[in-house]
């Protein structure tokens, strides 16, 4: 292989390198709304958000449910799930990840 072929594909990878690492950071980067009081006691709901990959519905949906379960351990107690709603459809729009959960004692059994 010459040496203009092998500096092409140096190129090549470390470009593909490059575009890996950004997309791994956009997809790193959720957030959510914070913790919001629902309707009925002891219900809350937290809004997690994500742009720029395919993963961003993944990484919504877990910055929601660390919201959560952090919400809760914060009170000695320990997430119950009641329902979670989802939005967004394309890969650059973005995608939301919408848990309504409980705060329930360590020791309970129900969920």
């Amino acid at each position: 292989m010459s040496d203009s072929l092998r500096s092409i594909a140096r190129t090549r990878r470390a470009s593909g390198a490059i575009a890996l690492a950004f997309s791994l950071l956009l997809a790193a980067c959720g957030t959510t709304n914070g913790v919001t009081a629902g309707a009925q006691p002891n219900m809350y709901t937290v809004t997690g958000k994500a742009t720029g990959t395919r993963m961003s519905w993944v990484t919504a949906r877990n910055a929601a449910m660390n919201a959560a379960t952090d919400y809760c351990k914060q009170r000695s107690q320990r997430v119950a799930i009641r329902s979670e709603a989802t939005s967004g459809v394309r890969s650059l729009e973005e995608q939301t990840s919408t848990v309504s959960f409980s705060c329930l004692p360590e020791n309970d059994a129900r969920g």
